[in-house]
């Protein structure tokens, strides 16, 4: 190669060179955005709230108690009369829960009864209940687990609410007990019910409803005009009964009142459904921001690549480069020699 062309070579890889060096900072210059975008999205991340769930013992009520004998007395509210007859004294309310027998139906699935008929009704029965088994034989009455009942209602469990509830006030009825509840079936419903689609079967398969008794809530309300003393601390301590239509027989009586701290159920699902409602809005935005920080990740990685890229041909031109230039100097050391000699 003459030295013109070498010269000329020599430009020619300076050029790209140099246009390899203007491209790597073009791209340096975009992951320095890229970077500070990144951390941007570090911030708004940082400045997210991070939700907490609602403590329990931050939602708790003071509940007030009447120590009366009487009812379970709860004071709900209470407020001072500012004029006539009763000014100075309290618009008391009071609540107190009772429990109402109720006749309820225990549907036993996948269970098989076995019926057989004698001269007074059903001779033998055995209720199949999943693992449980329980044999009427009326010839072995002594070793019945089911006992047949026909009269003497109020002795029975809960009987006597199953039966008014049905519209009945006689009948005959079969019993078994587990777990200290009773349940009933009638004999009509036995009739009824399993045996009466085929004439003379003695088995039943399949889900068989008996009755029991259990007890229902009922929140009763009263009002009253009542004095109040409290504690020190602002608590109630005594109340002393003045008028009250719903609760005559404790006017003109003082009772003390007893202090107890319990959940606030309502105010705690309320601050418990906030709470699920920013976690969900909460994990909402980290999904995005998350998804936004990973795009930019590899956009830096596909720049990161094209540096790796252009650092290879910028050092396979400067090795080309000092090359094309050890050949100018080793021509220009000839020439030199060639004009001297």
């Amino acid at each position: 190669m003459g030295l013109a062309a070498s010269q000329a070579r020599f430009l020619g890889l300076t050029a790209r060179k140099s246009n390899v060096e203007y491209q790597v900072q073009q791209i340096n210059q975009q992951r320095v955005a890229l970077s500070n975008e990144v951390m941007g999205l570090y911030g708004k991340y940082n400045d997210l709230e991070v939700p907490t769930p609602p403590v329990v013992t931050d939602y708790m009520k003071t509940v007030y108690s009447v120590d009366s004998t009487l009812e379970n007395y709860k004071i709900e509210n209470f407020t001072k009369i500012a004029s006539g007859e009763y000014e100075g004294l309290y618009d008391v309310s009071l609540t107190w829960d009772e429990e109402i027998a109720k006749a309820y139906t225990y549907s036993a699935k996948d269970s098989t009864i076995i019926a057989k008929k004698g001269e007074n009704g059903y001779s033998y029965l055995n209720f199949q209940l999943g693992l449980d088994s329980y044999t009427y034989d009326e010839s072995n009455p002594d070793k019945s687990t089911i006992t047949k009942i026909t009269g003497d209602y109020e002795k029975y469990q809960g009987l006597q609410t199953i039966m008014k509830a049905q519209g009945l006030t006689s009948g005959t009825y079969y019993m078994y007990t587990k777990n200290g509840t009773s349940y009933y079936t009638s004999e009509n419903d036995l009739d009824l019910t399993a045996f009466s689609s085929i004439e003379g079967k003695d088995t039943y398969y399949g889900t068989y409803t008996f009755d029991y008794q259990g007890a229902q809530k009922k929140t009763n309300t009263a009002t009253a005009k009542a004095t109040l003393t409290q504690e020190s601390s602002g608590r109630l301590s005594t109340i002393h009964f003045i008028q009250s239509d719903d609760l005559e027989e404790m006017v003109g009586k003082t009772y003390s009142i007893s202090t107890s701290n319990v959940e606030d159920s309502m105010l705690y699902d309320e601050a418990m459904n906030n709470y699920e409602y920013k976690k969900m809005l909460y994990e909402k935005e980290v999904e995005k921001l998350n998804k936004e920080t990973e795009k930019l990740q590899e956009e830096d990685r596909a720049l990161e690549l094209q540096i790796n890229q252009l650092d290879t041909e910028q050092n396979a031109l400067k090795t080309e480069m000092d090359s094309v230039k050890k050949v100018i100097e080793d021509t220009m050391e000839t020439v030199f020699k060639t004009f001297n000699g």
